[in-house]
């Protein structure tokens, strides 16, 4: 019987193994492992005259905190721009125009931000997405694939909501998955957020990371953002 149950775990550890051996999937939606594909570090580019329409709807937000609440919550959720109200204070010709400037908002390519990506196997369980130059910050962070979380050295980043993010989102239409740490310490608040995903029109990979800190008092400590776009795996017709 000793002998029976000594080979059955034998089985049961030699095909865990295999299965967490293999490329993860969620992650090989996008890259394939050990294939070094070609990346930028990028920035969000909105048009300065756009400031002006942000300014405008602080002061409508600050003017009436409970209309504004409600009249943002009529553009969706990952749409910043409301809906059009003449409380807003501008006239509808306006409105139009800043709408426009939105529309016009693009990633740019940070100077130096030219980086390479690779997706590489570190142990039977753990994956890393190895990133050159500036966007070296994401290669500390460690993925399990047994369960389906990232590791920091802040601690682990669990999975949250899918990102289905429409073309009126800050980032324009992009699709993906998310991870997130939060400690909401007495000292220092915390909040690390890593996601990878790909662009409505499929053409780039985008990997985000976000490091935020605050002290006990609300004092900023950290505030880090790095967006990477990549040459992502083709997808399948």
């Amino acid at each position: 019987m000793k002998f029976f149950t000594s080979v059955c775990m034998a089985i049961t550890i030699t095909a865990s193994s295999l299965i967490a051996s293999e490329t993860p999937a969620i992650l090989a939606q996008y890259l394939e492992p050990n294939k070094i594909v070609k990346g930028e570090v990028v920035k969000l580019d909105i048009p300065t005259e756009f400031l002006k329409f942000r300014e405008l709807l602080k002061q409508a937000q600050e003017s009436d905190p409970e209309w504004f609440k409600k009249h943002q919550a009529n553009a969706g959720k990952e749409n910043p721009i409301p809906p059009f109200d003449a409380k807003l204070g501008i006239t509808k010709t306006e409105y139009d125009a800043y709408v426009a400037l939105w529309e016009k908002r693009t990633y740019k390519r940070v100077d130096g931000g030219e980086v390479h990506v690779m997706l590489q196997k570190e142990t039977v369980d753990e994956w890393v997405i190895n990133v050159s130059g500036k966007g070296m910050p994401v290669s500390l962070l460690k993925y399990i694939v047994s369960k389906d979380q990232f590791k920091s050295s802040n601690g682990t980043l669990v999975r949250i909501e899918d990102i289905k993010s429409p073309k009126e989102s800050i980032y324009r239409e992009w699709n993906g998955q998310e991870w997130r740490y939060f400690n909401d310490g007495d000292l220092v608040k915390t909040k690390e957020n890593i996601a990878i995903g790909r662009t409505g029109d499929g053409r780039y990979g985008l990997l985000i990371y976000s490091l935020q800190e605050l002290s006990g008092k609300g004092s900023p400590l950290a505030d880090d953002l790095l967006m990477i776009r990549f040459v992502p795996k083709k997808l399948k017709k």
